[in-house]
């Protein structure tokens, strides 16, 4: 099924902030030289994950029209928003710089900020004027794409490892991805589906080990001896990070914490817990979502 793309028009503002003022009006005559330490800021905060993130997320952004620093402007608001995170950036630097205040005149000097809803950030884009320069407003739009989610995950048995679903859930480093393996007992393997559908998508992922068989899902040990294991899942409505990458972590020795699993942001118990031989978990990566309640026209 083809990727689905929408265009966001938003409203952005460019408007200048003071970062110092000099007069020099009482005195009409002479010229005015000064040192001043100049602060570079440089800011940027976005919560466009929580504002316009949806079934569809961010990938760049344009500007209908010309308008001042176009260019400064798209490049820096489209990296911000594919982040798709809440973050917020300061910087400041100082550097030598020299003011000239004419006789009789006031100076200030500008520093250019951007701001469209969920993002604001700062240009390093500077002016030296008597009084403040205006501040613009324009159109820009935000291509958005179509997000998956993970919906479910499936559990497929085999009588041979060569029959296992072509798109299974992978082992990070690329190891044995039954989850079977080294107990007997059938083949088993972890096949995920998707949506677009945020109400659908999965927030939470447990492993659920017991004596008996339980009717509400698939045993991961099916065939072996031992305790029943399943995987429980949760669709929580009131959460709106959704689980949208899953991967198999399996090793030996010393089980891994999340902060180990790079990339990924949470990690299940471990699905071998007590009968021994590998550890083995599910790692998941999760992304904040909204759903978007209609499509703009």
């Amino acid at each position: 099924m083809a990727t689905k793309y929408i265009d966001v028009p938003v409203t952005g503002k460019l408007r200048w902030v003071m970062l110092g003022f000099w007069d020099n009006s009482s005195n009409p005559e002479g010229l005015q030289i000064h040192e001043v330490e100049k602060t570079i800021n440089t800011e940027r905060s976005s919560s466009v994950g929580a504002t316009i993130g949806a079934s569809y997320g961010p990938l760049n952004a344009s500007i209908t029209g010309e308008t001042t620093f176009s260019k400064e402007i798209t490049d820096i608001y489209s990296n911000t928003i594919r982040e798709q995170k809440d973050i917020s950036i300061q910087e400041n630097k100082k550097v030598k710089d020299y003011l000239e205040v004419k006789g009789g005149g006031k100076l200030g000097r500008y520093q250019a900020y951007f701001s469209a809803p969920g993002v604001e950030f700062s240009l390093e884009v500077y002016r030296q004027e008597g009084t403040p320069p205006k501040a613009e407003e324009f159109q820009v739009i935000i291509k958005m794409q179509e997000l998956k989610f993970i919906s479910d995950i499936q559990v497929i048995y085999t009588d041979n490892a060569n029959a296992k679903p072509w798109d299974n859930v992978r082992e990070v480093t690329g190891q044995n991805e039954d989850i079977n393996s080294g107990f007997g007992g059938k083949y088993v393997w972890l096949k995920p589906t998707y949506t677009s559908q945020v109400s659908q998508a999965l927030t939470d992922c447990r492993i659920r080990i017991q004596d008996n068989a339980w009717s509400g899902g698939n045993d991961l040990a099916k065939g072996a001896k031992g305790k029943f294991r399943y995987l429980e899942f949760n669709k929580g409505t009131n959460n709106d990070l959704k689980y949208s990458e899953v991967k198999l972590v399996r090793g030996a020795g010393q089980p891994k914490s999340i902060q180990e699993v790079l990339g990924f942001d949470v990690l299940t118990t471990d699905i071998n817990k007590d009968p021994g031989g590998d550890y083995l978990y599910l790692a998941f990566k999760a992304r904040q979502a909204l759903a978007i309640d209609r499509l703009p026209s």
